[in-house]
C-alpha cells in the first residue's frame, strides 16, 4: 500500500453504491430502466414520509393551498379476517405507483384488452426483486403491507375559494384517484400456487389519470435506490419532472422559493428551516445519481426570497414519441 493509498478517506457508502450504480447503467447490464409518473405524483408527495400513528382516523398535512388528507383502507388479513390497513408511508408506496402506471402505459401500447388488470406475478419475492428492484427477503412484509395501504386508502384533496356568483368563501373537496377496485394478493409464507394468479384492478379514474393526464419519464432503477429514502425519492421525481417540463416549454431554468417548496412537498418538518436542511440534503444524494442535473441553491437577500433554481439538463430519461 502507498502512502497516497493509506491516507485516501474512505469514500462514503452511499456514494460508492451510486457510481457503482452508474457503472453498471453504463455498462448496460441493468433492463427495464424506464417508467412513467403520474405528473400530480411528480408535482408533491402524497404521502407521508414516516408511519403516521395507526391510532388517528385519518393523516393529514396542510399546507397554504389546501390540504391532502389519507383515510386508512380495509384489506384481509393472512387469517382472511377483515382489517384496517396501516397508512401508506414512506418510499414503497411511492415506487408502487410508479411500478403500476409503467404497466398500465405498457398494457395499453400492447392493447391489451384489460389495462385495469395489472399482473403482479406468481411470487411476492419475485414481485419484490425483480419488479421493484428491490432486495428480497426481509423487505417483502413490508413491501405487501405498503401495497395492500396503497391499494385500499383513500387520498383526498381539500382547500377553499371563492364563488364567483355570490363572492362567498366555499370549501372544495375530491379525491383523488383510488388505485384499486379490487385486488388478489400473495400471502408472504405460502408457496405459490398452481393457477393462482396476483393481481390488482385498478381504478378506472386511476386507468385515466396515466393514460389521458400529463406524465413524466421516470428511472425506475434509480427510484428503487432511494426507496428507503423518501424525500430523495420525491426530490429525483420533482426534479425530473421539472427538467422534462423545461424541455418540453422550451424555457431555460426556472425558480421555486424555499417557502413554495416548503408548502408543496409532502413531510413533516414544523418549521421552513428543518425543512430546509433536510431537503438541501436530499438533493445531495439525488445529485449522486443525476450528476448531469443542473440545480443552484440561490441564499436569499433583503430583496429577494432564497429557494431552487433549476436549469434544463439532460434528462434522466429521454421521452418516447407521445408521452
Amino acid at each position: 500500500m502507498t502512502d497516497t493509498e493509506a491516507s485516501a478517506p474512505a469514500l462514503p457508502r452511499d456514494l460508492v453504491r451510486a457510481l457503482d450504480h452508474l457503472g453498471s447503467l453504463e455498462r448496460g447490464e441493468l433492463e427495464e430502466r424506464y417508467g412513467v409518473a403520474p405528473s400530480l405524483f411528480a408535482q408533491f408527495g402524497l404521502f407521508p414520509l414516516t408511519a403516521p400513528d395507526e391510532a388517528a382516523p385519518m393523516w393529514t398535512r396542510r399546507n397554504p393551498f389546501g390540504a391532502v388528507s389519507i383515510t386508512r383502507g380495509v384489506a384481509v388479513d393472512d387469517e382472511g379476517n377483515p382489517t384496517l390497513t396501516r397508512y401508506p408511508s414512506g418510499g414503497l408506496p411511492r415506487l408502487f405507483l410508479v411500478d403500476l402506471a409503467t404497466e398500465v402505459l405498457a398494457s395499453d401500447r400492447r392493447g391489451d384488452a384489460q389495462p385495469q388488470v395489472i399482473d403482479l406475478g406468481r411470487t411476492l419475492n419475485r414481485y419484490t426483486r425483480e419488479r421493484l428492484g428491490l432486495r428480497s427477503g426481509s423487505r417483502n412484509r413490508a413491501v405487501l403491507n405498503q401495497v395492500t395501504a396503497t391499494a385500499r386508502a383513500t387520498i383526498t384533496l381539500t382547500t377553499t375559494g371563492t364563488d364567483a356568483r355570490t363572492g362567498r368563501r366555499k370549501a372544495i373537496a375530491w379525491d383523488a384517484p383510488k388505485v384499486a377496485d379490487a385486488y388478489e394478493l400473495w400471502l408472504p409464507e405460502q408457496d405459490a400456487l398452481e393457477g393462482f394468479e396476483p393481481s390488482i384492478t385498478l381504478s378506472p379514474a386511476f386507468v385515466a389519470l396515466v393514460l389521458e393526464g400529463p406524465r413524466v419519464p421516470v428511472r425506475r432503477d434509480l427510484l428503487a435506490q432511494l426507496a428507503g429514502k423518501p424525500m430523495a425519492f420525491d426530490v429525483l421525481l420533482w426534479l425530473g419532472n421539472i427538467t422534462y417540463w423545461l424541455h418540453r416549454a422550451g424555457k431555460p431554468d426556472a425558480f421555486f422559493e424555499w417557502d413554495y417548496l416548503y408548502a408543496t412537498f409532502t413531510h413533516e418538518y414544523s418549521t421552513e428551516n428543518n425543512f430546509k436542511i433536510k431537503w438541501k440534503a436530499a438533493l445531495t444524494e439525488v445529485m449522486r445519481y443525476y450528476p448531469e442535473g443542473r440545480v443552484e441553491i440561490a441564499k436569499g437577500t433583503r430583496r429577494e426570497k432564497g429557494g431552487i433554481r433549476v436549469m434544463r439538463s439532460p434528462l434522466l430519461i429521454e421521452p418516447r414519441k407521445g408521452d
